[in-house]
Order: C-alpha cells, then structure tokens, then sequence
C-alpha cells in the first residue's frame, strides 16, 4: 500500500487535548533574545536504528535519500549519543534534558499492571518534560509514536505536557497483519497477526484504541503530517517517535522491493523497515516546505539507540562501532545524530565533538527563547553555529548498573561487573552474533575496567588502561563524583541474571 493513497482511517476521531502545564519560564522573562517568530521544533526518533544503517553515516547498503538531504540541510553530528543503551531510559533522558538514573530511571521496564516491582511506575510527575516546558510557552504540542515512560494514567503523554497523542504507550507492536497479502514478516513463523490486546500494545487517540490496519509507520508519518498541516500558524513542538525499525522485523511491498539486492530475507526485510523511516522524514520535511516552515523549523533526527544483535541473524550494522543495543560499547550509545534549521544553522557541517540526547531539550528550548533550566543537556546552538571553538561536554557518563562508562573528550573507559558474553550465552544470545560485541575479558575478581582511545580505535577493540593508569584515575574519580548524585534504580532489569558471590546468591542486572 502506497501511504500517499492511504487512506483516512489513521487520521479520524476527535484530537485529544490535556490540560496545559505551566512552564516554570516564560517568554516575558526570558533572558535570552525572543526570535521574532518563533520557530518550530520537529524530534524524529527511529527506534534501534544502527549508525551504520543510513548512507549519511557511511552506510552504503539500504538508500536513506531523505535522511541524508536533512543531513545535508543541517549539521551532521558524528560523535552523538544517547543517555542509555535501550529504549524507555534513553527516552527519560531524552523528555527531561537530565541522566535518567538521577532519578532512578535506569532500566527498561515491563510496565506490567498488575504484578512486578515496576508495577504503577513511569517517568516520574516530579520531573519536568520538554513538552511540558514548550506547551507552557504557547507552543501546539504533539506525539506521534511511540511513549514508552509508564502507561498508568498520570503518565499518560496528555498529563506530560503533550496536547495531542497518537501512538503507543509501550515499548512496541506489531506494524501489520501479516497474514495480508503484501505483508512481509521474519521470521515468517509466529509472525504477529492480530495486534495484541494488551493496553501497552494497542493503538491509542488520546486515551481511546482505535482500529489500524495500514502499516504503522505509514499511520505515523500521515499522522505526524496532519499536525504540521493543522498547527502550520504555529509555533509547535512535534514529536514522531518512530517504533521502525524496531521488532518484529515487518514490511510490505512497496518497501521491500527496494531493497531486492540485500541477501538475506531478514536483512532485506529490516532494511525495508529503514526505507520506511526514510520516507517518512521525506513525509515530514516536504509538510514543512509545503507551508513554507523548513527554514524556521529546528528538525532533529535521532536513533533512541544502536541497532540489535539479539536476533537469530545479522540484519543491521552499527559499523564501524563494536557493540549494540544494550551495550554501553559505542555500538550501543552513539546514534546517528542531525540538527537542521536552515534559517539560523550552517547547512552541510560536520560537527565532531562528542553530544548526547540530553542536549535536544535545552537547544529546542534556547532556540524558543527561553531561560536556560539547571539540567544535564547543554545548548548546541553556539556550537553548532560555530561561535564557539569549546567542545559542549568535558565529560559524558552512562550507568546500567552495575555496569558504567564515562567519556572525556577521544578517552572512553568502560567498567563491566560480569562477562557480558557470559549473559547473552545464558539468555540465548545465537552464538553467531557473540563475535560481533567486543566482549570483554573479565577479571577473577568480577570486575574490569577498560579504557578506549576513541581517536585510534573506533571499534573499542584495544584495551590500553595498563598504558595510561593517570587517565584512568582522573576518569574514574569524575565518575564517582558523577555517581554520587544518582538514586538507587526504582525497579530491576528485565535483562538479569543469577550470580554466586561470596557464597550468596545474587541478582545481577544490565
């Protein structure tokens, strides 16, 4: 099914609207310079996209015209991370501008309604969203996708700052009946057919299911164009929260025959997915030209981790990265990263210095003109504009505890509590994907620290801590300043295991 001849189905029913949050700043107290028209701020977030998967990031297999034009409009970012290596906690960072384990966001949840330590638990009503901060200065807001943060009703996006929600409140869902004619599912067997009826699963308007048997990426871009089309007086916040190319590994026809030279009917399915993404910042940007927008829209497109090795094939790429999703490795944190606004950013640059997730909610807000809040994320905008030479961050951290990381500048150390191949073997990892992580080797004593010159050694494949035992201490004595400020994790890991230690049986969570 073409989405341009798609139907009306995704687009009916009644907006659903939330009650507006006061903002904690206000255009009329703002210390920095109100633009005369405010410009529009667009978030695409794909879901387990690899850095390697899009031609603007050196990929050379699936075509991403659309991805790369933006790239080409704005500022490739090359040194881009999340705050976590999986979903819900990177998009905690991602909502609050703040390190999700600050408040004890640390792990994905299950959001199980009944049972469960997590259960009743989300992004917690005490922190402050970008939504909320953008709808309390006038902006229209909207998401598009996927929430992720807590499907109990003070979670609920139209409590967090969102005046428009279309999507889902979990971490994913099937794209189609697979049973359909033009339906492409891997693996075929126990592919979804019948969305499932769990509430995390489901489709949502505002707080009601609906019916949606297009392709959901499709539904998502027509969505996300609708709002453009209705809110185009502006100024609105926009955020399409892609679950693509995210499991199960689904798409249709129009898709998949572009992408007939990828051997391998899982890859050429995953990258049938990534063609859809692609289409729909196609979607997004010309909504944007058509209103005459593009030039005073800041547009960020960002992946909410690296790509999957946990499947039963290799279907995706993070090259030249080592690592993946759930890994704290480059594969699993640093993303493809763009920031265009025509109207105020240089188009074509290449920005290398090391960012984070953490950054788009301070940028988004400096360039709305507001005050700066006392959060993690530092405004690009002078970076990216060139007016500053210094680099945004001295330092980056990451923890899954027990495991953590932290950056300084082309140093990244890494300290592991438990063999991370010994987890994937235990939790069924194929043993054909274990080369592709640079697995670690853990010391007797249960505990290794790594250290990566990044400048040297992209892939993270040399251990040289032995050779520099100053940077060391200076990286990890930051990281446990930084540690001292965080909360203990408010529920476990979905991804555990037991372990022995010192006679005792423990939990170990990643």
């Amino acid at each position: 099914m073409n989405r341009k001849r798609m139907g009306m189905s995704a687009l009916t029913g009644v907006v659903a609207l939330g009650a507006c949050s006061p903002a904690e700043e206000s255009l009329a107290g703002s210390e920095t310079p109100v633009p005369a028209q405010r410009p529009n701020v667009v978030l695409i977030v794909a879901d387990d996209l690899g850095y390697g998967d899009t031609g603007a990031y050196g990929g050379e297999t699936i075509a991403t015209p659309h991805i790369d034009a933006l790239a080409g409009a704005g500022v490739r970012l090359t040194d881009g991370h999340v705050s976590a290596a999986v979903c819900s906690p990177s998009r905690a960072g991602l909502m609050t501008g703040r390190y999700q384990s600050r408040f004890g966001y640390e792990y994905n949840p299950s959001f199980n309604f009944e049972s469960g330590p997590e259960a009743g638990l989300g992004l917690p009503v005490t922190e402050t969203t970008i939504a909320d901060v953008l709808q309390g200065a006038g902006y229209a807001t909207g998401l598009v996708g996927k929430w992720h943060l807590g499907v109990h009703e003070q979670y609920h996006p139209l409590n967090r700052g969102f005046d428009e929600f279309y999507g889902i409140y979990g971490g994913g869902t099937s794209y189609i009946d697979s049973r359909l004619p033009g339906v492409h599912s891997w693996p075929a067997e126990g592919a979804p057919a019948e969305r499932d009826t769990n509430v995390a699963r489901a489709i949502m308007d505002g707080r009601e299911r609906v019916a949606v048997p297009e392709y959901l990426t499709d539904v998502f871009a027509a969505r996300a164009v609708d709002f453009i089309d209705r809110h185009a007086g502006g100024p609105f916040f926009l955020m399409l929260s892609l679950t693509a190319p995210h499991t199960p590994i689904q798409a249709t026809d129009e898709y998949v025959e572009r992408n007939l030279h990828i051997d391998g009917y899982g890859a050429r399915i995953y990258a049938a997915m990534v063609s859809s993404v692609d289409d729909t910042v196609g979607d997004v940007v010309g909504a944007l030209k058509a209103h005459g927008l593009d030039g005073n829209t800041l547009v960020f497109f960002i992946s909410d981790n690296g790509c999957i090795n946990y499947v039963a094939d290799v279907i995706c790429t993070n090259a030249p990265l080592s690592g993946a999703k759930r890994y704290q490795l480059e594969g699993g944190i640093r993303v493809p990263f763009i920031a265009a606004w025509p109207d105020r950013l240089p188009a074509g640059r290449v920005y290398d210095e090391p960012v984070i997730s953490l950054d788009i909610f301070p940028t988004a807000t400096a360039a709305a003109g507001l005050a700066p809040r006392d959060i993690d994320g530092v405004n690009l905008l002078p970076h990216l504009e060139g007016e500053t030479e210094a680099p945004p961050h001295e330092f980056l951290f990451w923890r899954s505890a027990p495991n953590v990381a932290v950056r300084w500048g082309d140093w990244k150390l890494w300290r592991v509590d438990r063999s991370e191949r010994d987890l994937d073997e235990a939790m069924g990892a194929p043993a054909r994907l274990l080369p592709l992580v640079n697995y670690p080797a853990v010391s007797p004593s249960g505990q290794t620290t790594l250290l990566y010159d990044l400048a040297a050694d992209i892939g993270e494949r040399e251990n040289v801590a032995e050779d520099h035992p100053e940077v060391v201490a200076r990286m990890e004595a930051e990281l446990a300043t930084w540690s001292s400020g965080l909360a203990e994790p408010m529920w476990p890991s979905t991804r555990s295991t037991l372990d022995t230690r010192d006679g005792q049986t423990i939990q170990l969570y990643f």
